[in-house]
């Protein structure tokens, strides 16, 4: 995302702001929730701990990416499986230190939901801001802002708890509508991790009212339970109910999208914004054959600018060779562009090359004309194109091979 002329990552925008609220929550808990230091404390540790192993879970994850350049840790995070490592580490982290302190299951519920919803707010109003042209995301940002206004008015741990699990509801067929309309067909990790939260939150809730338990009546017991299973039914339906509807209108939308894609083709507008048809160009290839870009068209085209003296292209570049191995019999073609005006010479870029391994297509920038083309400033800068010359992607900075297997996927 840039911000006037300061390009920010999205990843490192999350990191920041992911410390920033913290401390507002903290505050917030305190002063307006009126919760007690210690709890607020907890959430405080649980998440900051939480966001670090989910940044260096890659190098779990990739340890012989990390082992052959460590400075990939610095750019890359453990994506999605990450994300899944840190919420495991804080759930234990958190029993825990429940049992040591002696912290009230319900004191904790009362803070935790408003900050975890606090948290879920910050991020996808980060996620508008790159990319406000998307409604679904919209749509999820007001919707959690909402659940967040209503879990601070809440102090009932059962409704808190009821109230997650129907915000994570809605993510799910936000999500599983986003997946029909735009992935058509695949089942995205963020409707997996949706799908997690659910069952994961229904367990703590049927924990908690188990706990409870021992001084209550076999009447409220069974009260409980049927209230329980009332609340699984409902969603189980809902979300089959949404889920049918949605998928009724999947290739309606779909024609809809095509439409508003084409656009931009049908009018001839050519530049470098996304829906712009992206300027042809041709360039001598480190093997010394002519590449055009129009050529391409039919494939799915990751156009890349870099360097060798780059320290995160030089993270970028087994990302993307292993990504370009996996997909290159899937009309999926990389040009890589390399600046070569700004090299010491091309042979030092034919070394590097061959030293690393690089098999997709590497074009020679000599006069740095095709650089100044793009607008490129900040490298490495990607843009996504589509089989028709379309971009309808643009990355500032190294690209994982999650990051761009997310951009692929969304368009074929």
């Amino acid at each position: 995302m840039q911000i006037g002329s300061i390009i920010v990552q999205g990843k490192n925008l999350l990191l920041i702001s992911g410390l920033l609220i913290s401390y507002v929550m903290f505050y917030y808990g305190i002063r307006i929730l009126k919760i007690e230091r210690n709890i607020m404390d907890l959430i405080f540790n649980s998440f900051i701990n939480g966001v670090l192993i989910w940044k260096f879970s890659y190098v779990v994850l990739h340890p012989n990416s990390v082992l052959q350049n460590p400075m990939t840790i610095l750019y890359f995070n453990g994506g999605y499986v990450g994300i899944g490592i840190g919420i495991i580490f804080i759930m234990i982290y958190t029993w825990l230190s429940i049992k040591k302190q002696n912290i009230s299951l319900v004191s904790y519920i009362r803070a935790a939901v408003p900050a975890y919803l606090g948290y879920f707010s910050t991020f996808v109003w980060i996620r508008v801001m790159e990319d406000p042209q998307n409604y679904l995301i919209i749509l999820q940002a007001i919707v959690a802002v909402c659940f967040f206004i209503a879990a601070s008015r809440i102090n009932t741990q059962k409704t808190l708890l009821q109230l997650l699990i129907w915000f994570h509801l809605i993510q799910f067929e936000l999500a599983l509508y986003k997946n029909n309309f735009v992935y058509a067909g695949i089942i995205s990790k963020e409707i997996l991790l949706y799908g997690s939260l659910i069952i994961i939150f229904l367990c703590i809730s049927y924990w908690s009212e188990r706990q409870g338990r021992e001084e209550v009546t076999k009447d409220e017991e069974k009260g409980w339970r049927n209230a329980t299973t009332k609340i699984t039914l409902g969603v189980i339906i809902l979300s089959l109910d949404i889920t049918s509807i949605l998928t009724n209108q999947q290739e309606t939308g779909r024609i809809e999208s095509k439409t508003v894609m084409s656009t931009p083709l049908d009018s001839g507008k050519i530049g470098t914004n996304v829906g712009e048809v992206a300027p042809d160009f041709e360039l001598l290839s480190i093997m010394g054959n002519k590449v055009k870009l129009s050529d391409l068209r039919g494939n799915t085209v990751i156009l890349n600018f870099w360097a060798t003296w780059c320290p995160p292209c030089k993270a970028e570049i087994p990302e993307m060779q292993k990504f370009y191995e996996n997909n290159k019999n899937n009309n999926v073609e990389i040009l890589a562009v390399n600046l070569t005006n700004s090299e010491s010479s091309p042979d030092a870029v034919k070394n590097f090359v061959r030293e690393k391994g690089m098999t997709f297509n590497i074009l020679l920038d000599k006069q740095g004309e095709i650089g100044n083309l793009y607008g490129v400033i900040t490298i490495p800068t990607s843009y996504i194109i589509d089989k028709n010359g379309i971009i309808r992607g643009k990355y500032v900075g190294p690209m994982s091979y999650e990051t761009m297997d997310r951009f692929i996927s969304s368009i074929q």
